[in-house]
């Protein structure tokens, strides 16, 4: 067995100056860099204003995947810091990381339930991509699923179902299950990249084929009555959409969109880095799927993994005498 470790997580502070004309919108999404070895969580408020951080995590590895604690003061991630990858837990309060997987095999893309009680993850421990689900301190592992390759599972806002797409059953479809994997459903096909739910629990987003041959969509679907709606325009050929998350206001999804190199592409395989080299973070606007809007700022930085909203907590007030807000970042408006 592993030996359990603890690294230093880097300690940083938000300064909100009213003098230097700037204002964090209330709505923020993290995310990952494109740069393989960049340990660091990057920010992008919703009006499309980067945000700078400094490194993150300190130690050995880099953040594959990750995930909010709901109270914002922790976060779960994949890290490879001993050869494959495994979950941890980064703790605000205490400024240390703590392992919390140590099978040998690969355990990646947590999803923190918003009640805090549990992390839900993938392994393939068992010689497929599963979904397992243990207690936020890594106790009471439980297998749910029996799907085969299996996607991020993704948490309901009340705790009590899991969704995920799958590729054995059905051939790619959209599934819905309890929080102990039970009442497993399909709702719709789907695409792989990911799903996400509204914040009232009704609807989930994700990525599925268009009525052109070879496009994708946004698409949403009512859980309960399986009416489904598309949310963007189609993308066509050689773009990729992946990762939606649902924005706490419900007014945004936001998701990863990339156009591949058409020319490199038809010599052959592309390596990662140069496949994603322009991926940005798109906006779609759930009530008009034509008012959607890319974040600039974020083109090139982005990687295909996780997008995450910050959860409030995280902007929780400092009692310093400064009045400064805590974060994990020194955090100022990037120059146009």
């Amino acid at each position: 067995m592993k030996r359990i470790r603890t690294y230093m997580v880097l300690g940083m502070t938000l300064l909100l100056s009213v003098s230097n004309g700037w204002a964090v919108e209330r709505e923020i999404l993290s995310f990952l860099p494109r740069k393989g070895g960049d340990r660091s969580i990057y920010l992008v408020n919703a009006g499309g204003q980067l945000l700078e951080t400094p490194r993150l995590i300190v130690g050995p590895g880099r953040i594959g995947t990750f995930s909010w604690s709901p109270d914002g003061r922790s976060v779960a991630y994949n890290s490879n810091q001993d050869g494959d990858p495994d979950i941890y837990v980064a703790d605000v309060r205490t400024n240390t990381q703590r392992q919390l997987t140590f099978d040998g095999n690969r355990d990646i893309w947590p999803a923190w339930s918003p009640n805090g009680k549990w992390i839900a993850f993938i392994s393939d421990r068992v010689g497929e991509m599963a979904i397992y689900r243990m207690d936020a301190d890594g106790e009471n592992l439980m297998r749910l699923t029996n799907q085969g390759h299996c996607s991020r599972p993704v948490w309901s806002p009340d705790s009590q179902r899991i969704a995920f797409i799958s590729n054995k059953i059905d051939n790619n479809s959209l599934y819905v299950m309890t929080a102990a994997g039970r009442g497993v459903r399909s709702l719709a096909k789907a695409s792989s990249g990911g799903c996400t739910w509204s914040p009232d629990g009704k609807e989930i987003a994700f990525i599925a084929p268009g009525d052109v041959r070879g496009s994708v969509a946004l698409f949403s679907i009512n859980v309960d009555r399986k009416r489904q709606r598309q949310l963007t325009q189609l993308y066509k050929d050689f773009t990729r959409i992946s990762q939606p998350a649902w924005s706490p206001s419900g007014k945004w999804i936001a998701y990863t969109l990339t156009e591949l190199p058409i020319d490199l592409l038809r010599r052959g395989p592309v390596p990662v880095d140069v496949a994603f080299a322009k991926s940005v973070i798109h906006l779609a606007n759930t009530a008009n799927s034509r008012g959607g809007k890319s974040l600039e700022e974020t083109s090139g930085l982005v990687s295909a993994a996780a997008l995450e909203w910050v959860p409030e907590g995280f902007l929780s007030v400092s009692p310093s005498a400064e009045k400064q807000t805590t974060l994990w970042g020194r955090l100022k408006q990037t120059d146009k």
